[in-house]
């Protein structure tokens, strides 16, 4: 539960942002910017357009979340029991990141197909809405569509997950005292998580471009066919920029909602601990 309520609030603040970084990474043309990248997504649409492909992202983000930080929390728990003093050590705080962003990635793909393909500018007028979407994915390519670009994805959220999750423990557990101010406490979390959020996108940002290139393709159009050929190819038609399309907007959408997410899922979990 406590995972469910901070993916729907990830998901509802930073929704917008999911939208831009899928754009830039879909784009194989000239370099786009936020701002009138912005105005054309306003012009297509209104205001609302914005959150397109909103309800699979917000949908997907309630079992992504719970799967993913319930999945960090037993590991974690587990881990510290094998150890005599009880205690997570730095391999295992990276270890269990990681795990929680394998198990993230079979939970949240389907969701990710339908999103992708309700973001991408290429298939505006393709899909009336959501379902619409879904049932002409299933249709036309089988539900083993669903989990297009599942390397990817395991790539790109275990090595990010590992990072942040495993550099977020060791600071706050070892570098980072508890401030008599609940107030500065959480502002220091969220810059701090902002931080190693953003070094944490350098590192999985072009298995993040791949996968978005990948899951946007329609059948008979597949360019991209397996993750180490998709690298290749992107670097070799576009350069190595292209393969960080979407840093920035990717990198405020992460940073920003996985701290907030973090810290809810804290504050909720310490919550029901000391309501049972």
């Amino acid at each position: 539960f406590a995972g469910a309520i901070s993916g729907v609030v990830e998901g509802c603040t930073m929704q917008p942002l999911e939208l831009l970084k899928t754009r830039f990474q879909i784009n194989t043309g000239e370099r786009m910017h936020m701002i009138p990248t912005i105005r054309d997504i306003i012009k297509e649409g209104g205001v609302r357009q914005l959150y397109r492909g909103g309800l699979p992202e917000i949908t997907g983000l309630i079992p992504r979340a719970t799967a993913a930080l319930s999945t960090l929390e037993f590991s974690r728990r587990t881990f510290k029991s094998w150890n005599a003093n009880n205690q997570l050590t730095t391999s295992y705080a990276y270890l269990s990141g990681a795990m929680s962003g394998t198990v993230e990635s079979f939970v949240f793909s389907p969701f990710q197909v339908i999103k992708v393909r309700l973001m991408a500018k290429e298939h505006l007028g393709r899909y009336k809405n959501t379902m619409d979407c879904l049932h002409q994915v299933v249709a036309k390519e089988g539900l083993r569509a669903l989990f297009i670009g599942i390397m990817p994805t395991i790539y790109r959220n275990s090595l990010w997950n590992s990072i942040y999750y495993g550099t977020m423990y060791q600071l706050e557990t070892h570098h980072m005292p508890k401030l008599q101010s609940e107030s500065l406490q959480a502002a220091r979390s969220f810059a701090v998580g902002l931080t190693v959020g953003f070094t944490a996108t350098c590192f999985n940002a072009p298995f993040d471009v791949v996968k978005s290139r990948i899951q946007s393709q329609l059948p008979g159009q597949e360019k991209y066919t397996r993750t180490s050929q998709a690298l290749t190819a992107i670097y070799r038609e576009e350069g190595l920029a292209a393969l960080y399309k979407g840093f920035l907007p990717k990198a405020l959408r992460l940073g920003i909602g996985q701290t907030i997410g973090l810290m809810l899922f804290n504050h909720s979990l310490a919550y029901m601990e000391r309501e049972e």
